[in-house]
């Protein structure tokens, strides 16, 4: 997994999954969608929430509970293709634009399932409790250094 991110933002999946969102966001702003106000809606939070999720995992600090919470991205992420594939359905956008968005989920789908197989191997658990304890001694040292 390489160096570790210093922030959600940082993470490739948290940075593809936003980009997605965006697209879908510009997506669903357009006219075709403008009779369709809870597709619409469902399609724009099943994006944003699983940037949401990225980012909340990350912020738990717990391998198995980061692991949670990208399944709970990726969840999000299979929910967004099926609201594609009803826009299909409705007549709201074409088997093209479908195909192209879905790209973009299978994209990031990609990517989340090696960082779950990461989140739930003894490395993952064992770069964590490393990390846990250089922050304590961090901690520790300046509150030595306090008058």
């Amino acid at each position: 997994m390489g160096k570790g991110a210093k922030n959600f933002e940082e993470l490739r999946v948290w940075r593809a999954a936003s980009e997605f969102k965006k697209e879908v966001y510009r997506l669903v702003d357009s006219s075709s969608f403008r009779r369709e106000g809870r597709l619409r809606d469902q399609l724009r939070e099943a994006a944003a929430s699983a940037v949401s999720h990225i980012s909340e995992g990350y912020a738990r600090f717990e391998p198995g509970d980061q692991a949670r919470f990208m399944r709970m991205a990726k969840a999000s992420l299979v929910e967004c293709q099926n609201h594609l594939i009803d826009a299909v359905d409705r007549g709201v956008i074409t088997e093209e634009v479908r195909k192209k968005h879905d790209g973009r989920v299978e994209s990031v789908l990609r990517q989340i399932g090696p960082f779950i197989v990461y989140l739930q191997s003894p490395q993952a658990k064992r770069n964590a409790e490393r990390i846990k304890r250089q922050r304590a001694s961090r901690r520790r040292k300046g509150d030595a250094s306090e008058p």
